[in-house]
């Protein structure tokens, strides 16, 4: 693994351990993360029960230099609510196509983590339809995680698309 690699690595170990905190206080139920990186998925954790779960992250985002291109000519710092839903579905029939591939560890129990670095969830137009939409995929949890005030507060808020309880 070269140092950038590493360097990315030790990032998203950083920011999985904001959405465990995050998703304890949510769900109440602590997930114990320190049993190494993995690449399909992300993490592995493991529930009360010491049941493994994967944890799958990914960052939903518009190219960056797109977003620097639209903060200075249209002083647009987030990335606008429909365009960041059709990226979220993107994203997860991307990973969704990745789980079914044979080296996917723990394909039928791995929460997908849609990270919004660029869209606040307010931004989103999320009704009730929008989570029946996602029972098809075979991940067990889905969640959007709001990473725009991470840098301000340490603090990331979630919304679970799947399952609907």
């Amino acid at each position: 693994m070269s140092d950038k690699e590493l360097g990315q690595k030790m990032v998203e170990e950083e920011e999985l351990l904001f959405f465990l905190e995050a998703y304890e206080n949510i769900v109440e139920e602590a997930l114990v993360y320190g049993f190494g990186r993995y690449e399909r998925p992300d993490f592995i954790c493991h529930r009360p029960d010491s049941s493994p779960l994967g944890v799958e992250l990914v960052k939903v985002m518009r190219d960056p230099r797109d977003a620097l291109a639209e903060y200075i000519i249209d002083k647009q710092e987030f990335m606008d609510g429909e365009e960041a839903l059709k990226l979220l579905y993107h994203m997860v029939e991307k990973k969704e196509k990745k789980r079914c591939q044979p080296d996917w560890n723990l394909p039928d129990d791995t929460i997908l983590v849609l990270q919004f670095v660029d869209c606040p969830i307010s931004y989103l137009h999320l009704d009730g339809d929008l989570k029946a939409d996602f029972s098809s995929y075979g991940f067990s949890e889905i969640w959007i995680a709001d990473y725009t005030d991470l840098e301000a507060y340490r603090d990331i808020e979630l919304f679970c698309l799947y399952p609907e309880d």
